[in-house]
């Protein structure tokens, strides 16, 4: 019986030894499209109820004729508001990522990048919360200012290692490190206004916090299309 011999010279296998039934492709721009349609939305939904809550008009007509006293340009945005948001654009994002995708791996890789975003988010604006309006509530804008970035630093690699901890915990993965990325960032400008906020009654610096609900649908982005890691085991 003749026996053809199997060709792994260019096979790539996921970290966890499992094949997959085809080597991992970027998305498309539609199905990119889809997770910043789906991210946008949860957001938007969050942000909607939150002004609700407050009881500002969601009437179209009524928030454009006096869209500067809109729940959007007159919110600080602190803790609540942010923590809120960013459980929000994770579930958008991990929706979107679901829907355009139905590898088992990738959408682990999902559910895992979902923890790991919410973390980064949550965790260092609590530090800056803890900090700047608890602990140096009564201290001088220097001394508070100074600390709070001190805090939102140091949170955001404290934030990426309990999470790696948890996630691996949870998805039982003991190699697998996610380290600081460029685009984690990108969330904590809501961090950095933040710190503004709590440090100043600047209308300036609140109307600027209104890019905050923007800057944290980079993390649902991340979040939908993440995708599992190969190896090549030529490599």
């Amino acid at each position: 019986m003749k026996v053809t011999p199997i060709n792994i010279s260019n096979t790539r296998f996921l970290a966890n030894n499992t094949f997959p039934t085809a080597e991992k492709e970027k998305y498309s721009f539609g199905k990119k499209a889809v997770v910043a349609t789906t991210t946008a939305l949860s957001v938007g939904t969050c942000l909607a109820i939150m002004a609700k809550k407050k009881k500002y008009s969601l009437s179209p007509t009524k928030m454009l004729k006096n869209i500067k006293n809109s729940y959007i340009l007159k919110t600080k945005y602190k803790a609540p508001e942010i923590i809120s948001l960013g459980a929000s654009t994770c579930v958008g994002g991990l929706l979107g990522g679901f829907m355009i995708d139905k590898s088992r791996e990738n959408q682990k890789a999902k559910l895992r990048e979902a923890l790991m975003q919410f973390g980064n988010i949550s965790i260092p604006i609590l530090g800056v919360d803890l900090i700047a309006d608890n602990l140096c509530k009564k201290a001088g804008k220097f001394t508070k200012a100074a600390t709070s970035l001190g805090g939102f630093f140091a949170g955001v690699y404290i934030a990426n290692f309990i999470m790696n901890k948890v996630c691996n915990l949870i998805f039982n993965n003991k190699t697998d490190a996610r380290g600081v990325k460029a685009t984690d960032f990108t969330a904590h400008v809501d961090d950095l206004l933040a710190v503004a906020n709590y440090v100043s009654d600047s209308n300036i610096i609140q109307k600027i916090g209104c890019i905050i609900p923007l800057a944290l649908m980079v993390a649902g982005n991340e979040v939908g299309n993440k995708q599992a890691k190969t190896v090549d085991i030529n490599a």
